[in-house]
């Protein structure tokens, strides 16, 4: 039994060693007045969601290249306590609005860049939506939902298109996510670990994650760099990806 177990775990690790990569820290955009929680890039600019504990606030900002906040809007959510505080997490952009999962309740919002709901939804075939990364891949919305750790496919309407399961993934990933036109990235918060996927739900690469610790929230894709945002910290990291 006990040799079993060991072979079991040398095979795991050999499979991780297999698909691992390292990841160079470019540069960085702080802000440190700010806690984020989210981040995504439109296209020219990044945007990032910020959370304040008193009083309760949260508000999705567009940033300058130096960190410093050009304009922002409040987003409406509730929450029982700070400690577990999930709120307006998750965020990504069109080009020409902002996506944002609202944990608390489970619905995924459009908005303007002056904070307009456009639209509002949940996963049709999901009871309660626990949503911890979006993505848009240029068509398409990509949800990553907690509690069955599946990718959902949603047209912009919020029509249920496809779901992947992501269970065979090790580590299971439970936070963020991102798209770089080939690979979706998803984020892995306790094990501070970054794994790049297929559309199809294949493994193609890992990366540790920039900050010690762990807590890694949200993930995006600038064209060129990884973005990474870890739970209430005040820095983006620009990751470049190496084989």
């Amino acid at each position: 039994m006990k040799k079993s177990l060991v072979i079991i775990i040398l095979l795991a690790c050999a499979a991780i060693a297999s698909y691992s990569q390292t990841a160079e820290i470019v540069s960085t955009v702080a802000n440190t007045k700010v806690k984020m929680d989210g981040v995504t890039w439109d296209g020219k600019n990044i945007w990032i969601v910020t959370y304040q504990s008193i009083p309760l606030e949260w508000k999705i900002a567009k940033l300058e290249k130096d960190g410093s906040i050009v304009s922002s809007f409040t987003v409406p959510v509730t929450s029982l306590d700070d400690i577990h505080n999930m709120g307006m997490s998750c965020i990504t952009s069109d080009g020409t609005s902002i996506w944002a999962c609202n944990w608390n309740e489970g619905i995924i919002y459009q908005y303007n860049d002056k904070g307009k709901t456009l639209k509002s939804f949940g996963v049709p075939s999901v009871n309660q939506l626990i949503p911890v990364g979006i993505a848009w891949d240029g068509k398409f919305l990509w949800v990553l939902h907690w509690s069955d750790k599946n990718l959902y496919k949603l047209d912009k309407n919020g029509k249920e298109l496809e779901k992947i399961s992501l269970r065979k993934l090790t580590p299971m990933p439970d936070m963020g996510l991102a798209w770089d036109g080939t690979y979706f990235w998803v984020g892995t918060k306790g094990a501070n670990r970054i794994t790049k996927i297929t559309p199809e739900g294949e493994v193609k690469g890992q990366i540790k994650g920039p900050k010690s610790g762990g807590g890694i929230r949200d993930l995006a894709w600038d064209g060129e760099y990884l973005l990474v945002v870890y739970q209430q910290d005040n820095t983006i990291y620009k990751l470049s990806i190496k084989d």
